[in-house]
């Protein structure tokens, strides 16, 4: 059994225990617990406590607090009366708000007090109409949220320093100006489809929807959260949230194909709406046999480098997920794992390696976002820790270090306990080693650009965390080289259609055939292309395979395109097939072909998210049916169409590269291969 204290009224102190009717279905007959946002009286208490006797690692957490350029005197904020005008300002001011009441609180110096509630009366007062504009009604549910979430805390100041009239006015604001915007997103998604908006933008509605509850006392308005949690159609509701429960326990999150900055925000929004739900005493942690647990750990687990299940996910916009990003991965700096630790390890008693082992890393939580309040360390730890909280970590080991045109590509063994790494570089013969590039994450792994063909180079690596910084590595060495223009023997240039400069192509004989094509070219698909062709001819059954490593744009146009493609000549309007990567800023690939001269290119997306290179593209020929598949390793293939097209025996197979508009776009491709005589349906 677990037993807290719930601050009611202004002085009493009742304590309850888990598995009373405090937390069940009747809780929901209790008055609220005020404070009881994300911080009842006993949690601001305890941080104000363990700050004044030194103790670790709340004193780590709280000394980088105050050096937060928000949590200062003379934070100037920017209210505006359409909030959403600037979302992401009004979230700043809302996290500001948020350090200053804590700073005030914690510290007994009420001039940040006082400048928070401040800040709260200038908005109020500013905020006078229903938020609109960019990304909203949707994302205003962040700043909606903190907003409420400040006011909860700064509520123990009404009738002191906070005027009854201004906490009327704010709470006012909350309810009459922001809360509908949130209802009105739940409720009707901008008339999207119902899967339309990722698992963020519910999170933070039913988050904001709640914390406003609790700060007017507004039951109907909590429990219409409670229940967009526990049965809503978005993606914010638990179970679309963490749609597939793998055998082994893990719970994928719903933009696990997306990329892991914005799982981690959905994991860590969802979160706090549990922690608000806890407080005023609903166990929604649990939920679901503690579903959340599940996708926190997924997310955790990748985010340290480690590999996670993943099954094909699509929405009702046919977003299709082939395979668990890369983008984003490896990174700690989402403020959210102490919180969830802290719950479920600590107060529950659950296993949870993963949370465990990231907020580890990343401890002392000392760094806020914008999307998030931060400083987890001082603000949900419950019992005290050594700090640093691991040791020092071993060198690197098993560097590696490849070299490819105008890069070297470094690879290694992470050591345990690595939360960042530095590399050094030295020119061959001599020369010292010098930094040039330090970086907190736990990815191994560092391509460096800034070098020149024909120079070798030497490097070493270092891992660190909070206790410092390992012995360096083994010495490795390696030479980039540049492509020249000689292409391989059988393989040509030539722009098709309709281009705004010349194209060139140049090639190197690293990475297993590298080819580097500049274009100009209108685009690629439609009725005719307009693209710089680099290409050989095939015979028969054929498989084309490239793997795009590298793309530089400057001023890419809408159509702007890169890719494979198997066509019948070299006309602009020839009968083709076609894997390309484009539209939304090279987000989505698509494959299709245009079945006869001047006919439209029918395209079917592949992965929507394969801009984080590099990417696979494949495209097999058996008989006239042309199949396009990606891959994210080069191993698994996940196929995205067929189609039949009349071609004659003899075709050309190459890469297309356009811009979509009068500037350059720059495409790698490494791993180029034309396989022709057999047939063949390669997975």
């Amino acid at each position: 059994m677990i037993s807290f204290a719930l601050r009611v009224g202004a002085c009493c102190v009742v304590w309850f225990t888990v598995g009373s009717v405090l937390f069940g279905e009747h809780a929901r007959a209790q008055p609220f617990v005020h404070p009881g946002g994300l911080h009842t009286q006993e949690d601001l208490d305890r941080m104000r406590d363990r700050v004044a006797a030194g103790d670790s690692p709340w004193i780590e957490s709280w000394d980088a607090l105050t050096k937060d350029r928000k949590a200062q005197l003379d934070y100037r904020p920017a209210p505006r009366a359409n909030m959403g005008a600037s979302r992401q300002r009004a979230a700043a001011d809302a996290v500001a708000v948020y350090l200053l009441a804590i700073r005030g609180y914690v510290s007994g110096d009420h001039r940040y007090t006082d400048h928070a509630i401040d800040i709260c009366n200038q908005w109020s007062a500013a905020v006078d109409q229903k938020p609109h504009g960019s990304d909203q009604p949707g994302l205003n549910g962040i700043y909606t949220y903190q907003f409420a979430v400040v006011g909860e805390i700064l509520r123990l100041h009404v009738g002191t320093r906070w005027a009854e009239e201004d906490f009327t006015r704010f709470k006012r604001m909350m309810r009459d100006h922001l809360y509908p915007v949130c209802h009105d997103f739940l409720t009707r998604h901008n008339g999207a489809c119902i899967s339309h908006y990722w698992a963020n933008w519910d999170a933070c509605n039913i988050a904001a929807i709640a914390a406003i509850g609790v700060l007017c006392d507004d039951r109907e308005l909590f429990d219409e959260a409670v229940e967009y949690f526990k049965h809503g159609e978005g993606n914010g509701s638990i179970g679309n949230a963490v749609p597939f429960i793998h055998p082994d326990g893990l719970g994928q999150w719903q933009e696990a194909g997306r990329d892991f900055e914005h799982g981690a925000l959905g994991v860590g929004l969802l979160a706090s709406f549990c922690q608000i739900a806890w407080n005023q005493g609903l166990d929604l942690y649990a939920y679901d046999n503690h579903r959340l647990l599940a996708g926190a750990e997924y997310v955790a687990r990748y985010q340290l480098g480690k590999p996670v299940p993943f099954t094909f996910y699509d929405n009702c916009d046919d977003v299709n997920h082939y395979w668990v990003s890369r983008s984003q991965r490896g990174r700690l700096q989402r403020p959210i794992w102490e919180q969830l630790y802290n719950h479920y390890v600590v107060r529950q008693g659950l296993d949870a390696p993963n949370v465990t082992a990231i907020a580890k890393l990343n401890r002392p939580e000392a760094f806020t976002h914008d999307d998030h309040f931060g400083y987890g360390t001082l603000i949900y730890t419950l019992e005290p820790s050594d700090f640093p909280p691991l040791p020092t970590p071993d060198a690197p080991q098993d560097l590696t270090a490849t070299p490819g045109v105008g890069r070297v590509v470094l690879e290694w063994t992470p050591p345990e306990h690595a939360n960042g790494f530095t590399v050094f570089r030295a020119p061959e013969p001599g020369g010292d080693f010098e930094q040039i590039r330090q970086y907190r994450g736990v990815i191994p792994e560092f391509t460096d650009h800034g070098v020149e063909a024909g120079t070798t180079y030497r490097y070493r690596v270092a891992a660190e965390n909070q206790a410092g910084t390992s012995e360096v590595s083994i010495e490795v060495s390696a030479t980039p080289v540049a492509a020249g223009p000689s292409l391989p023997r059988g393989w040509a240039v030539r722009d098709v259609g309709r281009v705004a400069a010349p194209g060139k192509a140049a090639h190197a004989a690293v990475g297993e055939s590298t080819f580097v094509v500049h274009s100009a070219g209108a685009s690629v698909g439609g009725t005719a292309d307009g693209m710089t062709f680099t290409y050989c001819r095939t015979r028969g059954d054929t498989v084309l395979t490239a793997r795009l490593i590298e793309k530089n744009l400057r001023g890419h146009g809408r159509w702007s395109r890169i890719g494979i493609t198997l066509r019948s000549s070299l006309h602009p309007d020839a009968p083709a097939a076609a894997l390309l990567l484009g539209d939304l800023g090279y987000r989505v690939a698509s494959f299709g072909g245009r079945p006869a001269p001047g006919e439209n290119m029918h395209l079917t997306r592949g992965n929507a998210y394969s801009a984080h290179l590099p990417t696979w593209f494949r495209i097999t020929r058996v008989g006239d049916t042309f199949t396009g598949y990606q891959s994210d390793d080069g191993e698994t293939w996940h196929e995205v169409a067929s189609t039949d097209i009349d071609m004659p025996a003899a075709v050309y197979a190459g890469i297309a590269v356009s811009s979509g508009s009068e500037n350059t776009v720059n495409a790698t491709f490494d791993h180029v291969s034309v396989v022709n005589g057999r047939a063949s349906r390669e997975r």
